[in-house]
């Protein structure tokens, strides 16, 4: 923001010159803003007024222009019935102008006089020279300008209205790109454009703009002249017009929907963005505020036509705004400089209001460049239970207005009191709970989603909001199946795009393949919307480890505007490690961190880790906020664990372990206190410590009790903790508790479509299997190499080669393991086997051995 903003009510800088010096004697071509005015009906008011009193009333005028030129920084150059003043800036000759049409009238009602002005301003290069003492001294002005600048000010002035300020587009331009110096005045000033017109005596076209006070400006087109015409096309002109008139009564027997279907009069097209501002309730019923909002945004989101800016993006804009994200209101003036920050081609205004007995509900489409309604409509609804389908109304006239089919609307389209619910109280504990997960309050939005079920049990979106939070904040896999199983109990409660969704993150939870399936189908039919792309990328990257298929979902999302694209900045900072090209991940990493962005499991520390830069590592770690829930926590400190092993600190790296416990234990996600159990398996194993073979077959006994009591594969993490267990019990001797491992979890590993899974138990399988045959072992081994296996798979092979006494072989392996640390580090959401890994490298790698 511009440190006029922080100064003074007026805003502009009071101390500006217009940048013309005294003392020029030659000429001289400078660019500057031309302010031309002249009162109306001058002469007139002089023949009332007598030339005594006309000639008093000039006097005080004069001062109060020239006290303002003084305040906006304005030079005087002539005056006449007005002025000619030359600015520097084109905010200060639009700030000038606001003050004076607003003194003027003030001026004018104290004289008991009708006072106005009309005001040209434009922008361009001008010729200044200094006339010489004598010229002056026989009565020429000071100073003069000329340039093709001076014309069309002078047109631009003589085509205004009474009180009305005319602007080029070019001093539009600049002017608005600085409005917020305006200052207090901003909250009253209003931009319009007026079209092209042409000028006499000017070659081009002149785009007319006027900018003015709300209920003091004209703010309309002004009316043509002999001098000044808008630039109408063909068609519109009177002799094609009259031709046209013959045309349409021609044409009568063309159906009548045709011939009226209005054209959106903003350039709106398919896939284009609306910010959707804050409701303006005037009912005086704090109900509507959070609840229409929310039912509002729900409707207008149904449609494959037109995308809504997510409430995070207006927030971040905010942000960037140096605005308050959560206190600013997002009304006509914060919402149209939101949307042009951010792309979007309009923005859509809601409010409510009591009118006759009736709720009005009114939706204004504004284009944010003007600020100008450009259309307005409204339903007026009956009682409460009219609110609803008042708003479906209002929606579908809405969407057809910029320019949506009316098979389209109907189509991807359902009754907002079908896809929400009927009752208003829950669905404004789901706009709060929206609002609180905005301000980062995740446990009071999870209350205030599980008030939202209180009311209305069978509310499927709150279900699916619920269902979110319990798995990516709390780590509760259950709770948040459990949740989504709710969902879909009432999906016919839900939009077909909500559908949709639901039955892709279901998938999660199910079949792999299935996964790949709905949010392939999710991007075809929704291009932009983030969760699509980003649960694509997730499914190629996580469960089917394919990396290149990834890449273009997560780049989808990280070169759009979305405030959560440094999540996938990091995701792609993470394949980049796996590919081994450091250079490429640290620049992603890069465009994370300039956005703040923190991955879930931290996977932005794994470029740091595979090149052992420890200490950029370790200071990202600590400056993590310590307010993270207990789940979070553990995984943090296994990332400490794990930098510990790499360096072979193993005192440092059991205290962080012993840590990571700790914070696991109190947290409600048995994957998280699982996946630190099976670290420390690896630890302890590894170090030889006292009962780490009892602790290994603690860890198996648990996870497979844990894998009996679930009906589905709720929790995919328990075959591959099951598999990563399995190995280390081979290796270190106990066969029967490997196979017991491996046999529990088959169904699950191999039968859903996650290569993950799969990939890490069929290498188990061949180590365990084969564990007396380590030919055959290798020989199975080999066979899972596709180029998507995990690291573990070359460190069996290696193993395998090395019993066989195949030492050549044996050595490639380890070379191939020594030369993909990437992978070590990043692979399995970089969680999982991250530490067994680094074990393994460690060895491999000719570091101090484990003790």
């Amino acid at each position: 923001m511009p440190p006029a903003c922080q100064g003074t009510t007026s805003g502009v800088n009071a101390e500006a010159s217009s940048g013309i010096e005294a003392g020029v004697t030659g000429t001289t071509s400078v660019l500057r803003t031309l302010v031309l005015s002249d009162l109306v009906d001058s002469t007139a008011l002089v023949e009332r007024l007598g030339d005594q009193r006309a000639a008093e009333l000039f006097r005080k005028h004069d001062k109060v222009a020239r006290a303002l030129m003084q305040r906006h920084g304005g030079q005087e150059i002539d005056k006449t019935d007005g002025f000619l003043l030359v600015f520097e800036r084109p905010i200060q000759a639009v700030a000038y102008a606001l003050a004076y049409q607003r003194e003027l009238a003030q001026l004018g009602a104290q004289e008991k006089i009708d006072l106005a002005a009309r005001i040209g301003i434009h922008v361009g290069d001008i010729v200044v020279w200094d006339n010489s003492a004598a010229d002056v001294q026989r009565g020429a002005k000071r100073t003069e300008v000329e340039g093709l600048v001076k014309p069309v000010a002078a047109r631009l002035m003589g085509l205004a209205l009474p009180r009305q300020i005319l602007m080029s587009g070019t001093a539009y331009d600049i002017a608005h790109r600085a409005q917020g110096e305006l200052g207090e005045a901003l909250a009253r000033v209003r931009w319009r454009t007026h079209g092209r017109y042409r000028f006499k005596g000017v070659p081009d076209l002149v785009p007319v703009f006027e900018v003015g006070e709300e209920d003091f400006a004209p703010l309309r087109a002004p009316t043509w002249s002999g001098k000044a015409h808008r630039e109408m096309p063909v068609w519109r002109r009177p002799t094609a017009m009259v031709m046209e008139a013959i045309a349409l009564l021609l044409l009568l027997a063309v159906p009548t929907w045709y011939l009226l279907k209005p054209a959106p009069a903003i350039a709106f097209a398919n896939r284009d963005w609306v910010v959707v501002g804050d409701l303006k309730n005037l009912t005086g019923q704090k109900v509507f505020d959070e609840s229409l909002q929310s039912a509002f945004r729900v409707g207008l989101e149904q449609s494959r036509y037109v995308n809504v800016v997510p409430q995070m993006q207006v927030r971040d804009s905010l942000k960037r705004m140096e605005r308050d994200p959560i206190a600013t209101a997002v009304d006509r003036t914060i919402g149209a400089e939101v949307a042009v920050r951010e792309g979007a081609r309009a923005l859509v205004i809601p409010t409510v209001a009591e009118v006759g007995g009736h709720v009005r509900i009114t939706a204004e489409i504004v284009d944010p460049n003007t600020q100008t309604t450009v259309y307005s409509d409204s339903v007026d609804a009956q009682g409460d239970e009219g609110l609803l389908p008042g708003m479906d109304d209002l929606l579908r006239k809405m969407r057809g207005r910029l320019g949506e089919s009316l098979a389209s609307v109907s189509e991807a389209s359902r009754p907002l009191a079908q896809i929400t619910t009927s009752n208003i109280d829950a669905l404004r504990a789901l706009g709060k709970a929206e609002e609180e997960y905005g301000r980062g309050k995740i446990n009071d939005a999870i209350m205030l989603l599980k008030e939202a079920l209180r009311l209305d049990s069978k509310f499927a979106l709150a279900w699916v909001r619920l269902s979110t939070l319990q798995n990516a904040f709390l780590g509760d896999a259950k709770a948040a199946h459990a949740s989504l199983q709710s969902a879909l109990a009432n999906r016919d409660r839900l939009s077909a795009r909500e559908q949709l969704f639901l039955d892709g993150t279901v998938a999660q939870y199910e079949d792999a393949d299935r996964w790949i399936e709905k949010w392939t189908v999710a991007t075809q039919l929704y291009p932009d919307a983030v969760a699509a792309q980003q649960n694509l990328g997730i499914g190629y990257l996580w469960y089917q480890h394919q990396l290149d298929e990834a890449i273009p979902h997560f780049l989808a999302i990280a070169n759009s505007r979305h405030p959560l694209r440094g999540l996938s900045w990091c995701a792609l900072a993470v394949i980049e490690t796996e590919k081994g090209n450091d250079s490429v991940a640290m620049s992603h990493i890069a465009r994370a961190r300039e956005l703040s962005a923190v991955m879930p499991h931290f996977e932005d520390v794994a470029p740091d880790l595979a090149a052992r830069r420890y200490a950029a590592a370790t200071a990202r770690l600590k400056a993590v906020s310590s307010s993270l829930p207990e789940a979070l926590q553990a995984e943090r400190q296994l990332k400490f664990a794990a930098i510990a092993v790499d360096q072979a600190d193993d005192a440092t790296a059991k205290s962080a372990l012993e840590a990571a416990a700790q914070y696991a234990d109190k947290s409600s996600s048995a994957p998280q206190r699982a996946r630190v159990r099976l670290a420390r398996a690896a630890f302890d194993n590894a170090t030889g410590a006292t009962g780490a073979a009892q602790q290994l077959v603690s860890l198996i006994d648990g996870e497979i009790m844990r894998l009996s009591e679930q009906d589905t594969t709720i929790d995919g993490s328990a075959p591959i903790h099951l598999a990563l267990a399995a190995m280390l019990a081979s290796r270190s001797g106990n066969f029967s508790k490997a196979k017991a491992a491996l046999d529990a979890s088959r169904a699950n590993a191999l039968n859903h479509g996650f290569y993950d899974r799969a990939a890490l138990w069929r290498t188990a399988d061949c180590e365990v299997r084969l564990a007396k045959e380590p030919t055959s072992r290798a020989t199975c081994l080999a066979g899972l190499v596709d180029g998507r296996e995990y690291y573990q798979t070359h460190v069996a092979l290696h193993l395998a080669y090395k019993a066989a006494g195949a030492d050549d072989k044996a050595d490639e392996q380890a070379a191939w393991l020594r030369t993909h640390r990437g992978r070590a580090t990043a692979e399995l959401e970089n969680e999982v086997a991250l530490i067994p890994n680094l074990l393994d490298a460690r060895l491999l790698s000719g570091a101090r051995a484990p003790r």
